[in-house]
């Protein structure tokens, strides 16, 4: 038996007691997204990885019409009736379960009762999914206890509806698919329209991917995120008058948007250019992938954090440090903001011979400019979120 699932068996016994009944163990890995941020509201691609710390949830059935929830990490238990669910703002982590247990009732599924015990390791507020891997690890405990099955896309439907529905929070559908879809080792090719997922071996020989902290907490709770998403709508309404066909940013491809720019406001023509051409990097990248070509993709990640930080202006001074730093060691391919922006994390493409060194340099380099302790990690590509033989 794993030390720490055995950990997690023996708490849970500790809060709900022993029922009798069969445990089950979920886990859900954090995501980082590679390319393709901003895209997916607007039905675009994107291109991520998963991130190799995880959620795990501890769960068991129970009879009574009751959620249980409790969190190691906040050492606090919050109990509801199942079928009765609201937001409560004071219940803070434990909205999350209950938004998924809302969102599976809303698509048909039934609920007797459930308890779960939940341990999170994906930092939260650094654009790396933990919200959307405590979902998606509750979602698959409560599949699991309650019998039934659901494929990824309407799965991850679900996990969408959850975080923008019941959570209020402006999220896209291209996290729920990476977790839930990316197979180990791999990158995904996701599509927001059709929820396609197309696994690309991260094969880039001598290069590996590394998560950069800046520090900075991030929240999609915060209007910035959701004006984003009113912009490009109203882009997209004004582009429509020159071609209806146009249902989303993702239809208008970059010569077309060339010659319609000139009937945008500044400010929308600037978030609907970022769309356009990052749906259009994300395409280009995935040809970079498939190629194992790593200095193609380094630049592409560079071009698409000059948008995000310029275009769509969703950087913050740490950031647009953090990723200027990266990528001026000789040892970086490339780097951007990964997660949506407004603070949290960067990503780089870095060569894996001397990357102790570069991680050194760049510590040391963000400390001297910002002031600010940098966190970074080396990814070790983990497979989807799953169900843990316990």
């Amino acid at each position: 038996m794993d030390p720490k699932l055995e950990r997690l068996k023996q708490r849970f016994f500790q809060i709900f007691g022993d029922q009798g009944r069969h445990l089950t163990v979920t886990r859900a890995p954090g995501k980082v997204n590679l390319l393709g941020d901003h895209t997916d509201y607007n039905e675009g691609y994107g291109l991520a990885v998963n991130f190799p710390l995880e959620v795990t949830v501890v769960s068991q059935r129970r009879s009574d019409g009751m959620l249980g929830m409790y969190s190691c990490d906040a050492e606090e238990r919050i109990q509801v009736p199942a079928h009765n669910l609201r937001y409560v703002a004071g219940d803070g982590w434990a909205n999350y379960p209950k938004g998924v247990v809302w969102s599976l009732q809303n698509a048909g599924q039934k609920f007797e009762g459930l308890n779960l015990l939940i341990e999170g390791r994906v930092p939260q507020g650094a654009g790396l999914g933990s919200s959307t891997a405590l979902a998606a690890a509750s979602a698959l405990a409560a599949a699991s206890v309650e019998g039934f099955k659901m494929e990824v896309p309407d799965l991850a439907r679900c996990l969408r509806n959850a975080e923008n529905q019941f959570m209020g929070m402006h999220s896209g559908i291209l996290d729920p698919l990476c977790v839930l879809g990316a197979g180990q080792g791999n990158a995904v090719f996701l599509d927001a329209r059709t929820l396609e997922v197309e696994q690309l071996p991260l094969a880039l020989d001598g290069a590996l991917v590394v998560v950069l902290d800046s520090g900075v907490a991030r929240s999609l709770k915060t209007g910035d995120y959701a004006k984003r998403q009113e912009e490009c709508r109203e882009a997209l309404r004004l582009l429509k008058t020159r071609n209806e066909a146009y249902q989303s940013l993702r239809d208008v491809k970059v010569l077309a948007f060339e010659r319609h720019k000139r009937i945008l406001p500044p400010v929308l023509a600037a978030r609907a250019e970022h769309v356009v051409y990052e749906n259009d990097r994300v395409l280009k990248a995935r040809e970079a992938l498939q190629a194992g070509d790593a200095a193609a993709l380094g630049d592409l990640m560079n071009r698409s954090h000059r948008s995000l930080s310029r275009l769509m202006r969703c950087s913050t001074e740490e950031l647009d440090a953090l990723v200027a730093l990266a990528g001026a060691d000789p040892a970086c391919f490339g780097a951007r903001l990964t997660g949506g922006g407004f603070g949290g994390c960067a990503v780089a493409l870095v060569r894996e011979e001397g990357l102790d060194d570069f991680l050194d340099r760049l510590k040391r380099s963000y400390w001297q400019k910002i002031g600010g302790k940098m966190k970074s990690w080396v990814l070790d590509l983990v497979g989807p979120a799953s169900e843990i033989e316990a």
